[in-house]
């Protein structure tokens, strides 16, 4: 094991009632389980095609929404404990600038070694591939912590294990049809599962 690789939604920051709030102001009828559902893949082929007004709109709500969110202590805690032996990456779906500024304002920019968020690719297996190759690491180098059923598949596609989190956007029946290597209900869990490998 010579790197983590973090998902941030859901995994170190659960937004999935911001995100979803913010949904439904732009899609009044939009239901709690029709969006968790487009995380049963890559949420860009979800066949939804918001137009530009709709997007850029989004993005202004998230953006004034992140300036607010706080990183909880004790996870701030073990990502630090993880850092000390571990190279540490954030593949994301979330823009650069909401992860920046999320990092910034809670004062953690040192702990990521690269954040690869959605202006890299909407593919998550092909942020992978840019890692690898960058930082010269093999799938089985490296473990990746996640809360969806989707990020799981496209980390089966490179055949990194998953360790999934049921704190996040999905239960933890729908994450067992990915089959991830670990599922836990605690971040602190995380750390143990790293430790047997």
């Amino acid at each position: 094991m010579k790197a983590i690789i973090f998902d941030f939604d859901g995994v170190i920051h659960d937004t999935f009632e911001m995100i979803f709030n913010i949904r439904k102001k732009l899609y009044p009828n939009i239901t709690r389980e029709e969006y968790l559902s487009y995380f049963n893949g890559n949420i860009f082929d979800t066949g939804i095609k918001p137009n530009k007004q709709e997007t850029i709109k989004f993005k202004e709500l998230e953006y004034e929404a992140f300036k607010k969110l706080k990183l909880e202590k004790n996870i701030r805690k073990e990502i630090e404990k993880l850092s000390k032996k571990y190279q540490m990456f954030i593949i994301s779906s979330n823009s650069i600038n909401n992860l920046n500024m999320y990092f910034e304002n809670n004062n953690f920019t040192h702990i990521f070694k690269e954040i690869l968020a959605v202006e890299a690719h909407k593919s998550k297996v092909e942020k992978f591939k840019m890692l690898f190759n960058k930082y010269h690491l093999n799938p089985e180098d490296c473990i990746f912590i996640t809360d969806t059923l989707g990020d799981i598949l496209e980390a089966n596609k490179i055949g990194i294990k998953s360790i999934a989190c049921t704190f996040g956007f999905h239960n933890e029946q729908t994450l067992k049809r990915g089959n991830p290597f670990k599922i836990v209900s605690h971040f602190e869990e995380i750390r143990e599962i790293i430790k047997e490998l």
